[in-house]
């Protein structure tokens, strides 16, 4: 496993905020320390041609939690394939990514300021985002493929970016990138 710990004190944080009785969005700063910790995992395990990357991250906010908001627990974990096909002229990766993050009050956007202000009262997360990818390598040409947020299709549509703001439906991404000098 590799691990990662990191503590975070800010001093003077400032932020966003909106006022309830006029609904104008007005910068503040906090008089007392944000305190910030972060723990991260993540391990790859390899069989054969077939991988498992996960990634685990653990935040808390130990100061300051009325203004810096954060997900408690990230989660994201790859399963995919990899191998080289005719006599090594090819490389192939295909697989699936799921992303996951737990409820909590995200930040909202004031598309007037284009900036995100503190909310508390609004929980939104606890939703998967999973998406299936092709990325491939010809001589000195790449191309990839990627369908995201294919669990959008089925089930409930309760995704948000924040709040107001629906998560984007799925979608198609594809590239080529094309090294004429080596």
């Amino acid at each position: 496993f590799n691990t990662s710990v990191s503590y975070t004190g800010i001093e003077d944080y400032t932020y966003f905020s909106r006022n309830a009785t006029d609904t104008t969005t007005t910068p503040f700063q906090h008089n007392e320390r944000v305190n910030y910790l972060k723990i991260q995992v993540d391990k790859e395990i390899a069989y054969g041609k077939f991988a498992w990357n996960n990634t685990l991250t653990y935040q808390e906010v130990l100061g300051g939690e009325q203004v810096f908001n954060v997900p408690q627990l990230l989660g994201r974990s790859s399963i995919y394939f990899s191998d080289h096909f005719f006599k090594r002229a090819m490389f192939l990766q295909t697989g699936i990514t799921a992303k996951y993050f737990t409820e909590y009050t995200m930040d909202a956007y004031d598309p007037v300021l284009a900036e995100f202000y503190v909310q508390n009262d609004q929980k939104l997360g606890n939703f998967p985002m999973v998406d299936f990818f092709v990325n491939s390598k010809v001589s000195q040409t790449r191309i990839f493929l990627k369908l995201e947020h294919i669990n959008s299709i089925f089930g409930e549509k309760n995704y948000f970016s924040a709040p107001g703001y629906p998560y984007r439906d799925w979608k198609i991404r594809f590239g080529l990138v094309w090294n004429f000098f080596m």
